[in-house]
Parts: C-alpha cells; sequence; structure tokens
C-alpha cells in the first residue's frame, strides 16, 4: 500500500487545489543522467529538483485488491520529437520511472507527495505522441524483450566492433546515418534501418 502523509489527505479533499505530477526518468543513458519533466502549465521545483513542463499524460494510477499497482499506459507528446531523440538513441526498455503526485500550494513540504514506482515495459512512436506502457520490476523481468530496436536514424552496432566493420582514424561516432554515410564512408555497414517511414519507429 502506498503511504500518504496528513498534509498530502487534505490537499487530496481540497476542491480548489489541483494535482501535479512529477516524473522522472532515471539513468536514461547508462551514466546515472535522470530526466524530469511537470505534467503542468509551468516548471516546477521539488525538493531542489527542477521539472520542466511537457505535455503529458497517464492513465489513473490504482491499486488492485491485492494491494498492488497495475501498469499504466504513459503517453507524452512527440511533435517536438523532442523525446523521440531518446528513443531512438537509448534503450529505453527495463528504465524506472518514478512518477510524485504533489499540490501547488505545499510544494515547500517535501514530504507532502505519494510516489509511485514504475519501469519502461515497451514504447512506440508517431509523429504526434510516444506511449510507453509501465509496469512493475517483476513483470519487467519477467518479459523476453526484442533482441534489437529497428531505427531508421541510428546504427545499433557498437562502434568499431565486428557489425559495424569500421577501422578509420575517427574515434567517435554519434551513430547517425548522416554521420556513418559522410564522416566515416562506412553506409554499407550501418546498422539502422533507412526504409523505415520517417514518422514512426518501430520495435521488434
Amino acid at each position: 500500500m502506498r503511504a500518504i502523509n496528513s498534509t498530502f489527505k487534505t490537499e487530496k479533499n481540497n476542491a480548489a487545489n489541483k494535482p501535479i505530477r512529477l516524473y522522472a526518468l532515471h539513468d536514461y543513458d547508462g551514466l546515472g543522467t535522470n530526466l524530469y519533466f511537470a505534467e503542468y502549465d509551468t516548471d516546477v521545483t521539488f525538493n531542489g529538483i527542477a521539472y520542466t513542463k511537457f505535455p503529458i499524460t497517464i492513465d489513473t494510477i490504482s491499486e488492485n485488491n491485492k494491494g498492488a499497482i497495475d501498469s499504466v499506459n504513459l503517453i507524452v507528446a512527440n511533435v517536438s520529437r523532442f523525446i523521440q531523440f531518446y528513443l531512438e538513441s537509448k534503450d529505453l526498455r527495463g528504465k524506472k520511472v518514478s512518477i510524485k503526485t504533489v499540490w501547488a500550494n505545499q510544494l515547500a513540504d517535501t514530504n507532502a507527495y505519494i510516489e509511485d514506482v514504475f519501469y519502461v515495459d515497451s514504447y512506440s512512436a508517431d509523429q504526434d505522441n510516444v506511449n510507453f506502457i509501465l509496469t512493475s520490476k517483476f513483470d519487467v523481468l519477467d518479459v523476453e524483450l526484442p533482441l534489437r530496436r529497428y531505427s531508421r536514424n541510428y546504427c545499433n552496432w557498437k562502434f568499431k566492433g565486428t557489425e559495424c566493420g569500421y577501422s578509420g582514424s575517427e574515434s567517435v561516432c554519434n551513430k547517425t546515418k548522416q554521420d556513418c554515410k559522410t564522416t566515416k564512408n562506412n553506409f554499407k555497414r550501418f546498422g539502422g534501418f533507412p526504409s523505415i517511414q520517417s514518422n514512426r519507429i518501430l520495435l521488434g
């Protein structure tokens, strides 16, 4: 069961107060870096962390009859392609997503929140939205994930690895189709899928 402090309970029953959801995507790059977003009309700072306003919606988070949280669908706007960049350059499956629900007039009380923790089970994107399926850690561990992601503009291979085959003087690679083609002259070994439609990401 989720613990709720007394201030949170009071504000929950205040009809004039609207809850704010704060999202954290943990260690998205494998280097310990987090992304922070607020489902709100302005940026929000809570407990010393700055959350950037962003168009996000999520299914109602509720507990089942065993006190556990069911999986939920998280929808993030993709018009700016900001999130799509992370989808194509990083594998977000299994990454931790924490969601704090707070109140606009209680941001100074760092204990006045309720937190739910999920993990990215799968995701897909089109030109309008990115849809994430979030579930519990145990569910993620039981899922047999696809071996590869199918991206139009980003390569899956390890730079200078066997599949990549590049042996030139360049020491870094941004894994883009353009870099592979023009800088590395190695496009025949490009590990992406240029034939995929430009407005979609297909996950195997």
